[in-house]
């Protein structure tokens, strides 16, 4: 399978800069390293929902990353946007817990405690990119035009932004406190630079009919009841594959070459696949 890639954000090396001349040095890497396992958890969601990230973009306080959902079911964005704050709140859940056990590990977690609930807590504020504006964009998007869902997740992703902004000037006349400018920053260029390439895509990318190198065949029977998205798991670059279709125990059709490839590529994720057969 192909590799994550993982770019890193002009905004991000000012950020570290800054922890950097200020002395907070492993504090900046406690964040760094919690946001990634933020979006590591969001990768292995992805990946069992039947896609797969191929980019992300690593920022303070987390990553941006926007969704193909026109073969992304709503559901299975909620549960992928999710993850990422899931991850770090079992992360915390699990060092609060060392405490009881081992009360001398306290001073060595509380910063990561501390990591791990603020990415929480900050990526499920109901703002693009952020965990909890994809949220609300999905669930908009059950009762509302895709385009409008768009237009107010992305209005309060701007509203945000400016009340943020307007606290870190109200700062400047106490204790200037940088991270909100950062933070505000943050949220200003997820909404105005979503990248089609930051993007989930079909796990079954990999798969293709080039056969250059010699492979192994894969025989797989599958019910004709099964959904499409079923097979973006199977399906990669390491075998030929032969998707043999039972409709109860009859055989009704074989998937092999350039056939299952059009099958998985022009078919809706979730059609059945015994349709699927059918219209190729």
């Amino acid at each position: 399978m192909a590799r994550l890639k993982v770019t890193v954000h002009p905004l991000f090396f000012i950020f570290g800069l800054y922890f950097a001349l200020t002395g907070k040095v492993f504090s900046f890497l406690t964040f760094t390293i919690s946001a990634g396992l933020h979006e590591y958890g969001h990768y292995l969601a992805s990946e069992k929902a039947g896609y797969k990230l191929n980019r992300i973009t690593l920022m303070p306080y987390g990553a941006v990353i926007s969704g193909d959902l026109t073969s992304l079911s709503y559901k299975d964005e909620c549960k992928i946007a999710l993850a990422g704050p899931l991850t770090n709140a079992i992360i915390a859940l699990f060092c609060i817990a060392l405490w009881w056990f081992i009360p001398d590990v306290y001073p060595y977690t509380e910063l990561i405690v501390l990591a791990n609930v603020s990415i929480a807590i900050i990526n499920l504020l109901p703002a693009y990119p952020l965990d909890g504006g994809r949220f609300l964009y999905a669930t908009l998007c059950l009762i509302l035009k895709r385009k409008t869902a768009r237009i107010i997740v992305k209005g309060l992703g701007v509203l945000l932004s400016v009340l943020l902004f307007a606290l870190f000037v109200y700062s400047c006349f106490t204790t200037i406190n940088i991270t909100i400018l950062f933070f505000a920053l943050f949220i200003l260029f997820g909404v105005f630079s979503q990248s089609k390439s930051n993007r989930y895509v079909k796990i079954y990318s990999d798969f293709s009919l080039n056969l250059t190198k010699p492979k192994l065949v894969k025989r797989i029977a599958v019910s004709g009841d099964s959904i499409i998205k079923d097979l973006y798991c199977i399906l990669n670059g390491e075998y030929y594959y032969e998707i043999i279709v039972f409709c109860g125990n009859k055989k009704t059709a074989v998937l092999s070459g350039e056939k299952l490839l059009n099958v998985v590529t022009y078919s809706n994720a979730y059609m059945k696949i015994k349709d699927a057969v059918n219209c190729s």
